[in-house]
């Protein structure tokens, strides 16, 4: 497997928010295109949630249980990656995972996104490196649980 960092160049907080729009628009089209290469269609997501609280909202240690979501709609996927790429949406996946290829990606505090790809997939190339950086990360695969998505029975 091969880690991958995708990164806004603009901060969503600047003044120019239709440019941080664009570089969101450009990951999540991004990280969309890497998932579903090769017709991959069988993504899911676990969203953590409290009892009766909002989908993919901010969840209660202790107190929220685990909803598996079927991400099998180019929508669903892209909604949720959309989403998730949001800093100020404060909502989203923690890990989506490809239940038949094994690659997954998860998200930082930003607009980042990081992808964990096969070694035979290509590399995700960045369709404006003005607005996005895309490189290799490595490190995310050694001793981390970035892409895990681990379920713990309460």
């Amino acid at each position: 497997m091969k880690a991958y960092g995708i990164f806004p160049l603009v901060e969503a907080s600047s003044q120019d928010e239709p440019v941080f729009g664009d570089c969101q628009a450009m990951v999540t089209s991004l990280v969309c295109e890497c998932l579903r290469a090769g017709g991959d269609r069988f993504h899911v997501a676990v969203d953590w949630r409290d009892p009766d609280g909002e989908e993919w909202g901010i969840c209660t240690e202790g107190i929220a249980q685990p909803a598996i979501v079927h991400l099998g709609s180019e929508e669903a996927l892209r909604e949720l990656v959309h989403l998730s790429t949001d800093p100020l949406a404060h909502q989203g996946a923690a890990v989506i995972r490809s239940m038949a290829t094994c690659r997954a990606a998860t998200f930082g505090w930003d607009g980042q996104a990081f992808l964990c790809l096969r070694n035979e997939d290509d590399p995700p190339i960045s369709p404006d490196a003005k607005l996005i950086e895309v490189r290799e990360s490595p490190e995310l695969l050694i001793d981390c649980d970035y892409f895990d998505g681990v379920i713990v029975s309460p």
